[in-house]
C-alpha cells in the first residue's frame, strides 16, 4: 500500500512539472514575439570570448594640424609617417596612440625644427655653408657603391706605384685599409662628377 502512495506520487509530481514546463515554455515565447520597452543595456558590443569588442578613436584627416612649434604646423600625415618609421610599421595612425604618448611623439617630431630655428639665428654664413656642403656630400656618397673588386684593383694600383718609387713604407694589408680606401674612392668619384658639369673660367 505504501508504494502505491509513492508511485501515485511520483505520478503527480511529473504531471505537474510537465505542466510547470509547458506554462514556462509560452510565457518565453510570448515575451520573445513582443517589444522590447525595457530600456534595458544593448549588449550588442558582447563577444562570444566575454570581451567588449573594442571601440577604436576615430581618426582625423591626415592634412589635420595636431601640433605648433614655434609657430610651424605639425600636420597628421607627418606624424604618421614618423611614427610608422619608429614603430617598423605596427602603428601606421597617430589617432591610435593613447593620448598619453601623444605628447611625447610630437617632443621627437618637435626636436628637428627647434634645432633648425636655432641654428638659422646662430650659425655664419660660412657655417651654413659647410652644412650644407656636408650634408649634400653624404647623401651623394650615400648613392655611390664600390666593391671589394673595385677597391683590391684600386690598392694593387698604389702598390705598384709604391714599388716603384722605392717607398721605404710598406703598404699595409688590404683589408685594414679597405674602408678608408673606399671612402677615398667615393669622395674622387664624387669631385670628378662635380668637375664635369662645372663651368669654370679663369681671369
Amino acid at each position: 500500500m505504501k508504494k502505491v502512495f509513492i508511485l501515485l506520487g511520483l505520478s503527480c509530481g511529473l504531471m505537474l512539472s510537465s505542466a510547470s514546463a509547458d506554462d514556462l515554455k509560452n510565457s518565453l515565447t510570448d515575451m520573445l514575439n513582443q517589444p522590447d520597452t525595457s530600456g534595458m543595456v544593448d549588449l550588442g558590443n558582447i563577444n562570444l570570448n566575454g570581451q567588449a569588442k573594442p571601440v577604436l578613436p576615430k581618426t582625423r584627416s591626415s592634412k589635420t594640424v595636431i601640433a605648433t612649434v614655434n609657430g610651424h604646423k605639425i600636420i597628421k600625415q607627418d606624424a604618421d609617417a614618423y611614427l610608422k618609421q619608429r614603430t617598423q610599421g605596427k602603428v601606421t595612425d597617430f589617432d591610435r596612440l593613447p593620448p598619453a604618448q601623444r605628447p611625447r611623439l610630437i617632443q621627437e617630431l618637435a626636436l628637428p625644427i627647434i634645432v633648425l630655428n636655432a641654428a638659422k639665428k646662430e650659425l655664419s654664413d660660412v657655417e651654413k655653408q659647410a652644412v650644407y656642403t656636408r650634408a649634400w656630400t653624404q647623401k651623394e656618397a650615400l648613392k655611390i657603391k664600390i666593391s671589394d673588386d673595385q677597391a683590391i684593383e684600386v690598392y694593387n694600383q698604389l702598390k705598384e706605384q709604391s714599388q716603384e718609387n722605392n717607398a721605404t713604407n710598406s703598404m699595409p694589408p688590404f683589408e685594414t685599409i679597405k674602408d678608408r680606401l673606399k671612402m677615398q674612392m667615393i669622395e674622387k668619384t664624387i669631385v670628378e662628377k662635380l668637375m664635369k658639369n662645372a663651368e669654370i673660367k679663369v681671369q
